[in-house]
C-alpha cells in the first residue's frame, strides 16, 4: 500500500489517481473527505488526517509500505514532514519518497526547511528518495492567465533567466514510476521539461499557441512583490509562493534540463507550446 500525503493538492491528487489507474493499492491522506471525493478516483482509499496533528497520522499509515511525502509550500514544511517521517518510522513503513525540487535555492528560507526535512529522512533509518521537479507550468504560468486574456501581457521579475519548465502531469507520471520501483536509497530524481526557456521565450510560445501577440514585461523584484501583496497575498505568501522562485530563475538557478522523465516513463516530457495548447481555454 502506498500512502499519498497532500492528496487533494496539485501533485498529490495527480499521483494518487495515476497509481489507481495503474492498479496500485493507494491511500490518500486528506483533511477534507468531501474534497477528496470530488478529486480522487473511486479506487483510492481515503484516510482523514492532518499533518499539523501528529496524533491523526497512525491510522492512515496502517499497512503502508511506502509514503509519498509532500506538504504545502510555506513556513511549516519541516514540522509537517517531520511529523510524517516520525509516524512512518513508528508504523513500520519501509520507504518515503519526498517531493523536493531541482531549482537551486541555495540556502534561502524555503531551501532551509527542505534541507531540514531531508536531514530527518537521512536520520530516520528508512529507505528514501527525492522526486525533484523543475518549476511547474501549472503554478508558474497559469496565474498569468487573466493578464494574458485581458491585455496580452505577462509580468514577472525573472529577468532573462531560463527555466526547464515541467508539466504537473509529467511530474505525477514520473513520481508514480519512482514509487512503484525500487531504486537506491537516497537517489534524487530530477524531473524537467525538454528545454530551458526564459519568460520572453514563454511569451513567444504563448503567442504562437493562442494566435495573438503576448508580451513579457520584466519589473524590479520589490515592485512585483508590491503587486502581489496588492492582489491579496501576504508578504510571506508572496515570498514563499513566487518571489523566491523568480529570484532563482533570474540568477540562472533553474536552467537544469535532464532526461530523467524519459528514463522513468519511456516518453518525452511535455513542451511548453503543447502545454499552452492543452490549457488554451484558460488564456482566451
Amino acid at each position: 500500500m502506498i500512502l499519498v500525503t497532500g492528496a487533494t493538492g496539485m501533485f498529490g491528487s495527480r499521483i494518487a489517481n495515476r497509481l489507481a489507474e495503474e492498479g496500485v493499492p493507494v491511500r490518500a491522506l486528506v483533511r477534507d473527505r468531501a474534497k477528496a471525493e470530488r478529486l480522487l478516483a473511486a479506487e483510492v482509499d481515503v484516510a482523514v488526517g492532518d499533518m499539523d496533528d501528529p496524533a491523526t497520522l497512525p491510522p492512515a499509515l496502517d499497512g503502508v509500505g511506502t509514503v509519498f511525502l509532500v506538504s504545502p509550500m510555506d513556513e511549516h514544511v519541516y514540522t509537517r514532514e517531520r511529523a510524517v517521517i516520525d509516524a512512518a518510522g513508528a508504523a513500520g513503513v519501509r520507504r518515503i519518497v519526498k517531493l523536493h525540487g531541482c531549482v537551486r535555492h541555495d540556502g534561502d528560507p524555503l531551501d532551509e526547511l527542505h534541507q531540514a526535512s531531508i536531514a530527518a529522512l537521512r536520520a530516520s533509518g528508512l529507505e528514501w528518495a527525492l522526486v525533484s521537479p523543475n518549476s511547474v507550468m501549472e503554478t508558474s504560468l497559469l496565474p498569468h492567465a487573466d493578464a494574458v486574456r485581458d491585455s496580452g501581457e505577462l509580468w514577472a521579475c525573472a529577468g532573462d533567466g531560463r527555466v526547464g519548465f515541467v508539466a504537473a502531469d509529467d511530474v505525477a507520471r514520473a513520481a508514480a514510476a519512482v514509487l512503484t520501483s525500487d531504486g537506491p536509497s537516497g537517489k534524487n530524481y530530477e524531473i524537467t521539461g525538454p528545454q530551458a526557456l526564459s519568460m520572453t521565450d514563454i511569451a513567444v510560445c504563448a503567442s504562437a499557441a493562442l494566435g495573438r501577440p503576448v508580451a513579457y514585461h520584466d519589473v524590479p523584484e520589490a515592485d512585483f512583490r508590491a503587486l502581489l501583496v496588492g492582489m491579496g497575498l501576504s508578504p510571506q505568501e508572496a515570498d514563499f509562493g513566487v518571489i523566491l522562485h523568480m529570484r532563482a530563475w533570474r540568477e540562472g538557478k533553474a536552467e537544469l534540463v535532464t532526461g530523467t522523465f524519459e528514463s522513468l516513463t519511456g516518453s518525452e516530457p511535455t513542451p511548453v507550446r503543447e502545454w499552452f495548447d492543452r490549457y488554451r481555454q484558460a488564456f482566451v
